[in-house]
């Protein structure tokens, strides 16, 4: 789906002008794409929600949390105001000034409290109870984000082009960048696509994957194709595992694909439903596996590893996983980074891995 081709002075102006009077907004620009796209929403609060699938027929952007909760609901912003016709920087430049707080940043997890719960995480692992999990991180960064934002994603969709690169402001609770790698859920009007991606080493590491690698991408890849089987009844055509560079790491990517004409409406909020969260970035067994990173972790993820991206009202959508990504307050950005584990797992490496991806997004914003 193609949005109206925009400058990016326009893009950049827009998102100012919302930045500045406290109004919901999102950028984004799709995979291989160079259309950028903005919407904003000037009437109404934005929805929420604790259920995704009721906003898949709609026309906006949908933003939902890694776990839902009273505090992180799932959340879609209508685009009242998208650039597609003149007048409409008008509209935002008439819009009143909204007087809303600043969110709380959850704060630095710094490397010790990292490897004493990686270390954790991994001995429970080796017992064989779980076979992997996802352990996150917060990495907090002083600097002044509102001045640079707009630059910094005009950057990112330079310097990523594989990626999905987004912006997503909601006033008072939160403001998200990212370039992520990960389809989550796409939706056409002839196929259905999703990807396992996990295993991770730097893209300059041209050695042979190792078995530890290996093993993650495979637990991902058996719980994907048994969602399908379970949901249609149908083996999805897959695809891989091949290498997908994601900045400045590389990992194990498979993509799965199925006629859209094969499952019904229900079926594909069923599909999301048991999709996320994926052992990507939850782990398996799932259940088991997110109660040792709610144990482990003990703190909410908010929006990182849950899922957005464009629907376009007419049963379509693009949505994708929430990683390579940071919320921004006043006074520093916090990104949110992790890495799957297993009984293989090395606390010291996992935390090297974690500063690896980090770079994706710092490197380019210049932040050290």
């Amino acid at each position: 789906m193609m949005c109206r081709k925009v400058t990016v002075f326009e893009i950049r102006e827009a998102q100012q002008l919302c930045l500045e009077k406290g109004i919901p907004f999102f950028s984004y620009r799709l995979p291989n794409s160079r259309n950028i796209c903005f919407g904003a929403q000037i009437l109404g609060e934005v929805d929420g929600k604790r259920d995704s699938a009721v906003f898949l027929s709609k026309s906006g952007f949908l933003f939902s949390p890694f776990y839902i909760t009273n505090t992180s609901p799932v959340r879609f912003l209508r685009k009242d105001v998208d650039l597609s016709k003149v007048g409409d920087l008008d509209i935002l430049k008439a819009a009143s000034k909204r007087n809303v707080s600043d969110a709380v940043p959850v704060g630095e997890i710094g490397k010790a409290v990292y490897i004493k719960q990686a270390n954790r995480m991994i001995s429970v692992l080796k017992s064989g109870e779980v076979r992997k999990a996802v352990l996150s991180r917060v990495k907090s960064v002083s600097c002044n984000p509102h001045k640079r934002v707009t630059e910094w994603f005009a950057g990112l969709c330079e310097a990523y082009t594989e990626a999905f690169i987004f912006l997503v402001s909601i006033p008072g609770e939160t403001l998200w960048m990212g370039a992520t790698p990960e389809t989550f859920f796409s939706c056409s009007d002839t196929h259905i696509r999703t990807m396992s991606l996990a295993g991770t080493k730097g893209k300059s590491d041209f050695s042979e994957w190792g078995e530890k690698e290996r093993d993650e991408q495979q637990i991902v890849t058996e719980y994907i194709r048994s969602c399908f089987l379970d949901v249609t009844g149908i083996d999805p055509k897959i695809f891989g595992p091949e290498p997908l560079r994601a900045g400045n790491v590389a990992h194990l990517c498979t993509t799965f694909m199925i006629d859209r004409e094969t499952l019904s409406s229900a079926e594909i909020a069923r599909l999301i439903k048991m999709l996320h969260p994926t052992p990507a970035v939850g782990g398996f067994p799932l259940q088991k596996a997110l109660t040792l990173i709610r144990e482990i972790e003990n703190r909410e993820r908010r929006y990182y590893a849950g899922y957005l991206g464009p629907t376009y009202g007419n049963g379509q959508f693009d949505l994708f996983v929430n990683l390579r990504s940071m919320e921004l307050f006043r006074d520093r950005v916090e990104l949110y980074v992790g890495g799957g584990l297993t009984a293989l797992s090395d606390a010291e490496a996992e935390w090297n891995e974690t500063e690896m991806k980090s770079r994706t997004l710092l490197d380019l914003i210049e932040i050290r």
